[in-house]
């Protein structure tokens, strides 16, 4: 009995100790102040539970984010060398091309017209060149002579050659132009072509042009100056009668304007091959063509008295480079056959030549003179007679 007493007054003591302690910690329970701190407390620590839930909750739902991959650092990479390896040549056979026959002409010459011929305006002539076949096929008489470009010159743009042209044969081709109405020089250019369509010409890969070049010129001439000698030649120039072996020699006077292969003209301040500008009237004798053309004038016949005597100076134009004639005086006593009285070869070479001819054994005598040229070569030459004249 007296143990159970014990036991319980022990408790009660404890009890007791507890309740001081509570007030020491907390204060007065029944304190307004001390109820709510303990209330503020219970709510930090109900929230305090409720967002430790909230975490443990996310903290469930990290499985959704994605994986962090943590790459170790590496040591450099060193560059290792690496040894080529050589591969011997093979005796691998190329493929083998087979060419296809070539298509090639050659230019041989220019039968006619050679380039810059002198042309009248308007005036109709007819092209030829003459052609090598330097090709591997033969050309047949369905290859044609085309237009390629330049002045085409009133030319049809398509030709048929005709014949056939086996490879190292000749051709002449020929072609009908027309020169332009306007002064100048023009130029046109031709190739061939195959009945299959393709086209050729000349030149190492055939495919150059070939040409034709003329010059266009309208015939000029000064004004016929007065007689001043007892035969002034230069003012008697539209009374001569003028031939040569062209069917027309301009003059002057004529009132066709169009150049000719010849023509004679009045120039009153000439340009010599010396490089001299004279003042003396001029006879300006053009020559276009071959070898052996000539010009020309027969002048009405005049009494020639004693002490009369033929003077003049003769020569190639300033500028006429390829100038080669032969130039002549010849004279008709009384109607009888042409004498010549002089001849003499004049070159572009800057030397001029003076005449000066006594014509006392024809004193009493009707003498018609002539004066001509005539070509050396197949050149352009532009010849002057200055002041030519019988005085007495």
């Amino acid at each position: 009995m007296k143990k159970v007493f014990l036991y319980l007054f022990l408790i009660g003591i404890f009890l007791s100790l507890a309740a001081c302690n509570l007030t020491k910690q907390f204060g007065n329970p029944s304190d307004p102040s001390t109820v709510s701190t303990l209330a503020m407390q219970t709510v930090q620590a109900l929230a305090t539970e409720q967002a430790f839930s909230t975490m443990v909750a996310n903290a469930t739902e990290v499985s959704n984010l994605p994986t962090i991959i943590v790459v170790e650092q590496t040591s450099p990479i060193q560059n290792t060398p690496v040894t080529p390896e050589v591969v011997q040549p093979t005796n691998t056979p190329l493929p083998t091309f087979t060419q296809m026959p070539m298509d090639k002409a050659t230019f041989v010459k220019d039968v006619t017209y050679p380039d810059n011929t002198v042309i009248a305006s308007s005036t109709t002539f007819k092209k030829t060149w003459r052609l090598k076949n330097d090709g591997q096929t033969t050309w047949t008489a369905d290859y044609e002579l085309i237009f390629s470009s330049g002045n085409a010159m009133e030319g049809n743009a398509t030709n048929k050659i005709g014949v056939n042209v086996k490879p190292g044969e000749t051709i002449d081709l020929s072609i009908d132009l027309k020169s332009p109405t306007n002064p100048g020089e023009y130029k046109g250019e031709w190739m061939l072509r195959t009945p299959g369509g393709k086209i050729f010409g000349v030149g190492e890969k055939a495919d150059k042009a070939f040409w034709v070049i003329i010059k266009v010129e309208n015939y000029q001439s000064e004004g016929v100056p007065s007689e001043i000698y007892p035969l002034d030649f230069v003012a008697k120039i539209c009374n001569a009668q003028w031939k040569s072996n062209y069917s027309v020699v301009r003059i002057p006077c004529d009132t066709d304007k169009s150049m000719t292969k010849a023509y004679v003209a009045v120039l009153l301040k000439p340009k010599l091959e010396n490089g001299y500008l004279d003042d003396e009237r001029t006879i300006h004798m053009h020559l276009d063509g071959e070898s052996g053309s000539w010009i020309q004038g027969y002048y009405p016949a005049l009494l020639i008295k004693d002490g009369a005597y033929f003077s003049a100076v003769v020569g190639c134009l300033d500028g006429s480079k390829s100038c080669n004639v032969t130039i002549s005086l010849e004279a008709r006593i009384d109607g009888g056959n042409p004498v010549n009285l002089g001849k003499w070869v004049e070159t572009y070479d800057e030397k001029i030549t003076k005449i000066e001819i006594d014509l006392s054994s024809y004193a009493g005598k009707n003498v018609e003179f002539i004066l001509g040229i005539s070509n050396r070569s197949n050149v352009i030459s532009d010849v002057f007679w200055l002041a030519p004249r019988v005085v007495q």
